[in-house]
């Protein structure tokens, strides 16, 4: 029997789950002011708002009273466990980090659950499985940090990406050009890393005195990305204020 699951607020992340879930599942999506009734009865309800909107959704779901077998599914950064239970009035959770490469069947995700017998976390890891790489995280911290590295690191790629095509077109390439050079580049560097070290990889291009170490050298992103990533972590921790 397929489970029952309703998505609570549909826009990108919500989208993604539901069509990850096509044919897998009952799927009923509910943007916010929609009703969301049929979460009452589902075997999960995921919460798929934004942190600054939890405050309603979770005011809905507590009217509603989600019945007792229901798994409420948190994928809102930043927004604690112990906050969802309060303000829904549930006690049975899983707070969920996925990343948009779900909608492409590549995401991956980390997740922690509270109020779960031992039989609905391996339900939990069932569904999860039905959309996504995921793998359980035993502190409720960690997710804010899987926040800051894998949620929001699809952005920091395609910056990246975005800047370097820019770069290319201002070395005289079309901007359809630029985007083939770099689409490709990307594609292929990722499957090489899927069977090779990322330091050794560095070095089969990066030959001593060539064109690879002298960009190197210019781009400093040991301290960068450092930075980067522990201001997004700050930034989770935040919402849940």
């Amino acid at each position: 029997m397929k489970p029952r699951v309703t998505i609570i607020g549909y826009g990108t992340m919500g989208r993604a789950i539901g069509k990850a879930l096509e044919g897998k599942a009952a799927v009923t999506p509910a943007d916010q002011g929609d009703s969301i009734a049929s979460a009452k009865a589902a075997d999960f309800a995921i919460l798929s708002v934004k942190p600054q909107n939890s405050t309603e959704a979770l005011a809905e779901i507590k009217k509603l009273k989600l019945g007792k077998k229901t798994i409420l599914v948190s994928i809102m950064a930043g927004v604690s466990i112990k906050k969802i239970s309060s303000l829904s009035g549930h006690d049975k959770i899983a707070r969920v980090m996925p990343n948009l490469g779900l909608s492409v069947g590549s995401g991956i995700a980390g997740w922690i659950t509270y109020g779960l017998s031992a039989e609905e976390k391996k339900k939990v890891k069932k569904f999860l499985d039905m959309i996504m790489e995921n793998f359980e995280v035993q502190k409720e911290d960690d997710i804010n940090k899987i926040t800051a590295v894998s949620g929001s690191g699809p952005a920091y790629f395609f910056r990246f990406a975005e800047t370097l095509s820019k770069a290319a077109e201002g070395l005289g390439f079309s901007p359809e050009e630029a985007r083939r050079l770099v689409q490709k580049t990307f594609h292929a560097s990722s499957l090489l890393a899927e069977n090779a070290e990322y330091a050794e990889l560095i070095k089969r291009v990066a030959s001593k005195g060539g064109t690879t170490e002298a960009a190197l050298k210019v781009l400093k992103f040991d301290k960068m990305t450092e930075k980067a990533v522990r201001a997004a972590y700050k930034r989770a921790k935040e919402l849940n204020e």
